[in-house]
């Protein structure tokens, strides 16, 4: 019992890292890209810093929702979303540990953009853009990367296991 104590401490530990480090950079991000932005790498392949507030979800989907309703579904549900997810990975650490990461993630994640709705007046802070030759990605940030990684992880877990009957 004292080392799922130690281990569920580590994990807790780590997830308050996390958070600092994503709401860190969130804010270097808002102190450094206001008036600029920063490109590394060159052709094809680059990562550009660009600072942008997202009213809204995953490639600002809902931004034009009606204020109380952007609050009910992005604070309110994702709160929910992100305590269940948090209560569930810990409480599966022990017994599928890969499955509770993933999960894990997305709550981390869940929790970091959540933090900035909350601070924000409704908005996430992004700040990355992968460029590959004339594709790029959407903006994003280090949470948007966690809750990504999460779901990816789940995904494989669910296709890459035999399924039972």
């Amino acid at each position: 019992m004292l080392q799922l104590l130690k281990g569920r401490a580590m994990v807790l530990l780590a997830g308050v890292a996390f958070i600092v480090i994503d709401q860190w950079v969130k804010l270097l991000a808002l102190g450094s890209l206001q008036t600029q932005s920063f490109q590394f790498g060159g052709r094809p392949l680059n990562l550009a810093l660009e600072l942008s507030l997202n009213p809204g979800a995953f490639l600002s989907v809902g931004a034009g929702l009606p204020p109380y309703v952007k609050q009910l579904v992005f604070i309110l549900g994702v709160a929910g979303v992100v305590a269940w997810a948090g209560y569930w990975a810990l409480g599966h650490w022990a017994s599928d540990s890969r499955k509770a990461l993933a999960v894990y993630g997305i709550a981390l994640g869940g929790l970091g953009n959540l933090i900035d709705r909350v601070v924000r007046e409704g908005h996430v802070v992004d700040y990355l853009i992968v460029n590959v030759g004339p594709a790029h990605t959407g903006v994003f940030n280090i949470a948007d990367i966690a809750i990504t990684a999460g779901a990816i992880f789940l995904a494989i877990d669910l296709f890459a296991k035999p399924r039972q009957v």
